[in-house]
């Protein structure tokens, strides 16, 4: 694995964990609209890890 994937794993990771936290917030406030759009990035987020790590 190149140096560079690996930094843009690390900034995947850190979106990964701050969109969990925007995810429960949306979740505690019953905010649909936004905990859907939360889950939607997670995901693709999710995605291109595997991507990388193929």
């Amino acid at each position: 694995m190149k140096r560079g994937e690996i930094e843009f794993l690390n900034q995947l990771i850190n979106s990964l964990e701050e969109a969990e936290i925007k995810l429960s917030n949306a979740y505690e406030k019953r905010d649909s609209t936004n905990f859907n759009k939360i889950k939607k990035f997670i995901l693709q987020i999710q995605k291109r890890i595997n991507e990388i790590l193929r």
